[in-house]
């Protein structure tokens, strides 16, 4: 089994990442994995153009050259795809965005390539405590895109940073714990 995480948090060893960490603990645990984390804030990746050429052109792939050409073996390779990030102005890190937009291009119709035997997991951490329409409006954007996509969704976690940051918050490292060893894939 392969997992591709792709954390989008411009801080590297931040409350997201630490989550991540923790709930490739427990996949790990209970799995036999290889597990690779890409740091978004690190790749160069472009805004889509809405240019469809990736629909269009005779090889079906995408037109911009840039880190995606990386990316997108990684994502072919795996059984999950995780993707952390922490919730900004209601929504994903741009880091995050850039990646989602992207995923656009992947041709779904290639026969080397079977997204629908894929999982997607959804990691989110937060400032403000629940109610928080912040992570209510991640998650549906994420179970939007996986329906788009036709792949499955591994689950979705979301823990509050604004009191208790993560590394001190041992009910979430627990819980992310926990989330992680349940993820069947």
């Amino acid at each position: 089994m392969n997992i591709v995480s792709f954390l989008g948090s411009p801080r590297k060893n931040g409350n997201t990442s630490l989550l991540l960490d923790k709930v490739l603990d427990g996949i790990l645990s209970k799995n036999d994995a290889q597990s690779e984390i890409v740091f978004l804030q690190n790749s160069n990746i472009k805004p889509c153009m809405g240019c469809n050429s990736c629909k269009n052109n005779e090889d079906k792939t995408c037109v911009i050259n840039d880190d995606m050409k990386d990316i997108v073996p990684k994502i072919k390779k795996s059984d999950l795809i995780i993707l952390a990030t922490p919730i900004y102005w209601w929504s994903v890190t741009a880091q995050m965005k850039l990646l989602i937009d992207r995923l656009y291009a992947l041709n779904f119709t290639d026969s080397s390539f079977d997204f629908h035997n894929k999982k997607v997991m959804l990691l989110m951490t937060y400032e403000g405590e629940l109610p928080n329409s912040g992570p209510e409006t991640v998650e549906k954007l994420f179970k939007e895109v996986c329906a788009y996509l036709n792949v499955g969704v591994a689950g979705v976690l979301g823990v509050c940073t604004g009191e208790v940051e993560v590394s001190k918050n041992l009910d979430a490292l627990k819980k992310a714990y926990e989330f992680g060893e349940k993820v069947e894939f």
